[in-house]
Parts: C-alpha cells; sequence; structure tokens
C-alpha cells in the first residue's frame, strides 16, 4: 500500500472524542490513586463520599474539557478540508510531515475553545446562582492569558496527537484489510476457475506405469474386506483414532494413519486440508468463506460432505489447486503435441 487515504471517519465522530477523555481521565486517576492513595481518600472525604467526589470530576473536570475536546478534534478535521489533505504517502517521512502540518492548528486551538469550555464549567460550577460579573472577570476575559494558555498547550497537543495517530491508524488498517480482502477474492476466483469440476466425483485412472506412489490399498467395512485404487478414495479421516477412507461405495477402515498417508500418496492428487483431513483434489466441489476467519470446502460426494477450514491453511491449499490445474493442463497439452 503506498498511501493512505484520509477517510477520518475516527475524527468524524464525537463519541469517540468521548472516549479518549474518559480513558486519559481513567488513567490520571488511577495514576493518582496509586502514588497518593491518603490524599485522593482525603478529597473524597471532603467532597463526601465516593459518588460525589465522581460527581465532581465530572462536573468540574470531564464535561467542561469534553467541549475542549470536540472542539480541538472537529479544528483538526477542518483543517483536512482547508489545506485538501485527502492521502499520505505510507512512509514514515510522510507520516511525519503530515503530523507537523498540525502543530499550528493544535497551537492556536486555545483562543477557540477557551470562552466556550470556560462557559460550559462556570455553569456546571456556580450552579444555581450566576453572577454576569463574575462570568466576565474570572472565567472568560480573565483566562484569557499565558498563564492559562501554557497550562492548556501540551495537554493539548498530546490529545490532538492522540487522536490524529488514532485516526491514521485507523484508516491505514481498514485499507489494508481491504486489500487483503481484494487480494483473497482474486485469488479465490483464480482457484476456483482451476477447480474445473464435474457435477459428480470421477477420480483419475489409475497410472498403467510404475508410480513412486502408493496405488492400491486394502481397508475393510461391515461387509468385508476390499483393495481399491488410491485415487478412488475421496477422502481419509480419522475418528476415534481409527483411519478411514471415503469412497462412493462407502466408508473402509484402514490400517495406515493419515502421517503416513501424507507421505505415500500423490501429492498433485491428494492435500492434507486439515490435521483429520487429507482430500482427494478430484473431489473438491467449490469452497467459500464461512464465518470467524474460516472457510468452508465442499465434496462433490453422494452425501455432499463439508469441512470446515481455518484461513490460514486456504492460502497453501488454493496454491496446491492452482498448481495442480496447471500441471494438468501442461501434461494435456503434452499429449496433443505426442500424438500430432
Amino acid at each position: 500500500m503506498k498511501e493512505i487515504r484520509l477517510t477520518r471517519s475516527f475524527l468524524s465522530k464525537p463519541i469517540n472524542s468521548i472516549l479518549i477523555l474518559l480513558g486519559i481521565i481513567l488513567l490520571i486517576e488511577a495514576v493518582s490513586w496509586s502514588i497518593g492513595y491518603a490524599i485522593k481518600l482525603d478529597k473524597v472525604e471532603k467532597a463526601g463520599g465516593f459518588l460525589s467526589y465522581v460527581g465532581l470530576v465530572v462536573r468540574v473536570l470531564f464535561l467542561p474539557e469534553l467541549v475542549t475536546l470536540i472542539i480541538t478534534i472537529a479544528l483538526i478535521n477542518r483543517y483536512h478540508k482547508w489545506i485538501k489533505l485527502v492521502s499520505v504517502e505510507n512512509d514514515w517521512q510522510a507520516v511525519g510531515l503530515y503530523e507537523l502540518k498540525f502543530l499550528p492548528v493544535l497551537g492556536m486551538a486555545f483562543w477557540i475553545f477557551n470562552p466556550f469550555t470556560q462557559t460550559v464549567r462556570y455553569i456546571l460550577e456556580q450552579f444555581p446562582t450566576y453572577s454576569l460579573s463574575d462570568y466576565l472577570t474570572f472565567y472568560l476575559v480573565g483566562t484569557y492569558n499565558w498563564a492559562t494558555y501554557f497550562k492548556y498547550l501540551f495537554p493539548v497537543i498530546l490529545i490532538g496527537y492522540i487522536a490524529l495517530n488514532i485516526s491514521l491508524l485507523s484508516d491505514f488498517l481498514k485499507q489494508r484489510r481491504e486489500a487483503q480482502e481484494a487480494a483473497e477474492a482474486k485469488a479465490t476466483k483464480a482457484a476456483q476457475e482451476a477447480l474445473a469440476l464435474s457435477a459428480t466425483f470421477v477420480p483419475k485412472p489409475t497410472p498403467t506405469t510404475p508410480s513412486p506412489y502408493l496405488t492400491q490399498l486394502k481397508g475393510k467395512n461391515g461387509g468385508g474386506e476390499l483393495t481399491f485404487p488410491i485415487n478412488e478414495v475421496c477422502f481419509f479421516t480419522v475418528e476415534d483414532r481409527s483411519y478411514y477412507a471415503e469412497l462412493t461405495k462407502g466408508r473402509y477402515l484402514v490400517s495406515k494413519t493419515l502421517n503416513e498417508l501424507e507421505t505415500e500418496v500423490d501429492p498433485s492428487v491428494f492435500f492434507r486440508i486439515k490435521r483429520d483431513y487429507i482430500i482427494n483434489r478430484q473431489a473438491v466441489q467449490h469452497y467459500s468463506y464461512w464465518e470467524n476467519g474460516k472457510y468452508i470446502v465442499r465434496l462433490n460426494t453422494p452425501d455432499a460432505h463439508e469441512i470446515i477450514v481455518p484461513r490460514a491453511r486456504m492460502q497453501e491449499f488454493r496454491e496446491w489447486l492452482q498448481n495442480t490445474q496447471s500441471s494438468q493442463t501442461d501434461t494435456a497439452a503434452d499429449s496433443f503435441v505426442l500424438t500430432s
């Protein structure tokens, strides 16, 4: 991903401002309680109890500074539009230059949010007795000074960059996920096209020439014993520590383990798709996304058998399907040349 598109979806939602401020206040409270337990306990007692203390924090700190945060984030969001910032290159230098552009905004934010923050603070602190002169002197005009400005400067820059970086990270992760899903969809389409399936299971013919791989296997079921060609097996599986070969004519108990079979069967025909399954390529009908990062692989067996497969295994499975399809295409082309 060469660049990050700045959708600013995080900055556009006021609820995120609440969550950021709530997280910061909870962190401050946790630290102050851990290093000054006796002092905090004294404050709680002076406030009239724990609930009264929480109410005081909400009234004096949370609600007024929530106004500060909402206005600051709104300015950051609006500044993107003013200077027409729609994307940033996906490298550290470009991201650093992008963030430096917001220092002037965060530096001047105080002069914009201060009257609104102080008005809310005045309403909450002085309720129900209000005085216009006190409001102008102590909450409005009186707070426009350098001492108050520098008191706000560092927290505003910190919170502003927290919001900015969360927004940037959110856009990056969303676009990376979309790119991965697009790549997966493309790979899935290619693999599906490579299947070239029939409606029912049609095994490959048993090779007439000597093969380095296992070609015959003996199994037994309630009807007796049977020796069958390996290529007629739809899949091998294990249940209750017993190993089975599933054929269209039925299920047979076999003596070989899946680990043994995996090393002895033709890897262009069989694939160990899970710990407890080895499947025949000719039996694969199709696959699709299921849920929670898992896929469902459907086999064209008489009972339409289905196997749930984790996403981590699907990439190798898709590559195997495509490679075996390419091998079959090359073999067909060679046969055509030899017979011509």
